[in-house]
């Protein structure tokens, strides 16, 4: 049953580029189509993908108080400092030396509705 295998793909290849008129064409051109798309697709993708992460890139704003990256914003979501003036927000030196233990949580307990 084993040597039978690769001779029934040898007679289906061979059948499909000797077969004379429209059906055995049409069979090689969607061979090519399919290669040519398994081929340069991934290839596309990948140039794609570069191309709107250089894009991205550009439109990214970088922090100067704290590091953080955003999109579009005029003030850091992090620390509150002006995108444009890094100068006017957080000061970057107590930022960065601020300890955690000072840092202080208000939480808020509210009862829950039995009515939801």
């Amino acid at each position: 049953m084993e040597r039978r295998i690769p001779w029934l793909w040898i007679t289906i290849g061979a059948f499909v580029l000797l077969a004379p008129g429209l059906a055995g064409r049409f069979a090689v051109d969607l061979l090519e189509g399919v290669t040519l798309l398994v081929v340069l697709g991934p290839l596309l993708l990948a140039g794609a993908g570069l191309l709107a992460w250089q894009i991205l890139k550009r439109r990214m704003v970088t922090c100067a108080a704290c590091g953080t990256p955003s999109f579009g914003a005029a003030i850091c979501p992090a620390c509150g400092a002006v995108l444009d003036q890094p100068q006017t927000g957080f000061p970057p030196e107590d930022f960065r030396e601020q300890p955690a233990s000072d840092a202080v949580i208000d939480v808020v307990v509210t009862p829950v509705d039995e009515e939801r």
